[in-house]
């Protein structure tokens, strides 16, 4: 992790640590990494929103600095005071984006996945209870069997 105090150094390693992580989540070997992903992809949210804030306030705060390029103060304020509006947006909805990602957290978190290659269900009786068979004979009943025939729940996975 960088140790640096530059902003500028300090948005390039996460940029490139997002990048290595769009790549290494084209696939999961284990899907309950899925659970771990969206609790620092949520963790990553609420400090971009952090950081959105600050760049809006230093928009803002220092607009009476703003030039444009041919140096002109007025259309550097009204350019500076611009991009702190839409900076603000960002933060609002980069905070929409932190509930739908808390609310999947949530959902991610309930489940309990199953490896395809090594696990078979099969029913048992006249009841939707399920046994896990695993290799070397071990099972697990899965299930109180409750439900009435063809109303089991989703597919382990």
């Amino acid at each position: 992790m960088s140790t640096t105090t530059s902003p500028q150094h300090d948005a390039e390693d996460a940029a490139e640590a997002l990048r290595r992580l769009s790549h290494s989540t084209r696939t999961f070997a284990d899907l309950s990494d899925t659970y771990w992903v969206l609790n620092d992809l949520a963790a990553m949210v609420r400090r971009l929103e952090q950081v959105t804030t600050q760049v809006a306030a230093a928009h803002s705060d220092n607009a009476h600095l703003a030039h444009d390029h041919h140096g002109q103060a007025a259309a550097g304020h009204v350019q500076a005071l611009t991009a702190a509006g839409h900076l603000r947006k960002v933060v609002q909805l980069v905070g929409l984006a932190h509930v739908s990602l808390d609310l999947a957290l949530s959902h991610s978190g309930a489940i309990a996945w199953y490896d395809p290659t090594s696990t078979t269900l099969t029913a048992t009786g006249a009841s939707t209870a399920l046994t896990v068979e695993r290799p070397g004979g071990r099972t697990r009943q899965v299930g109180d069997g409750s439900r009435p025939a063809g109303e089991a729940g989703g597919q382990p996975r």
